[in-house]
């Protein structure tokens, strides 16, 4: 018998076992980096994006305390056991705060769930309303480059607390989509499925609607790394801040 359930209902089950080659450190740390490079120092309000499993959270919210964790997912902020303050669930095309935050963050390409431009616009403007006057919003997209490393079905499989699971990726170039199909099947032989699909935006996209939402770009960066990014690059690091030449007065 096979179920469909919502982007990470049921990979929330496996999550942990799928990232077990990131190192939290390292992308902790730049962050961090990022943080001490563009903001001043002091104290400061932080809000996470598709927080996920909170691992991020739990090791930057040590240095940082004012914090909050955000994930559209409620199976994933539940079974988030790094971080146990302020977690919300929560779109991140429908922001729900009233306070702005110095720093706004999402890390693993989260914008691409983004399918539309349409979204990828909200999101900034969501961000924009909630930013202080001087707070940075960064987040890492993945580009065609990576994905085209993917045009040929890759497939592998795992197991998990007596699950066993399959992910299969592929890109299609035509429509710029990336999509992951996870299988996970229990003891019983119950199989889910989730389908997973990111879009692989054209690098000026971002320029063009990171400026129409009213930001503009701080730094372009290659991620993990002080580097400028370009269209060439896998990954790369925004770094946004509130346009105020625009600004009505």
């Amino acid at each position: 018998m096979k179920n469909r359930l919502k982007v990470y209902d049921s990979v929330s089950l496996i999550y942990d076992d799928l990232m077990i080659g990131i190192d939290y450190v390292r992308w902790s740390d730049y962050i961090l980096n990022i943080r001490k490079n563009y903001l001043e120092k002091g104290d400061i309000n932080v809000l996470e994006l598709s927080a996920g499993n909170c691992k991020m959270a739990g090791k930057i919210s040590k240095r940082i305390p004012r914090y909050i964790a955000s994930d559209s997912s409620l199976p994933m902020l539940r079974k988030a056991k790094y971080f146990d303050s302020n977690k919300i669930c929560c779109d991140m095309t429908a922001l729900p705060f009233k306070n702005k935050f110095d720093l706004v963050f999402s890390t693993f390409d989260s914008v691409n769930y983004l399918l539309s431009k349409r979204l990828l616009l909200t999101l900034f403007c969501e961000v924009k309303n909630i930013l202080s006057d001087s707070g940075i919003f960064t987040f890492d997209t993945t580009l065609e480059k990576n994905s085209l490393e993917f045009e040929k079905s890759y497939v592998s499989e795992g197991e998990y607390h007596g699950l066993q699971y399959k992910r299969k990726s592929k890109y299609f170039p035509n429509t710029r989509i990336h999509k992951n199909i996870f299988e996970i099947k229990n003891k019983f032989g119950t199989v889910l499925t989730e389908v997973h699909k990111q879009k692989i935006y054209r690098f000026e996209t971002y320029f063009k609607l990171i400026k129409k939402a009213g930001l503009y770009v701080v730094e372009c960066l290659d991620t993990f790394a002080f580097d400028k990014g370009n269209s060439n690059s896998k990954r790369i690091q925004f770094i946004l801040k509130i346009d105020k030449s625009n600004a009505k007065f």
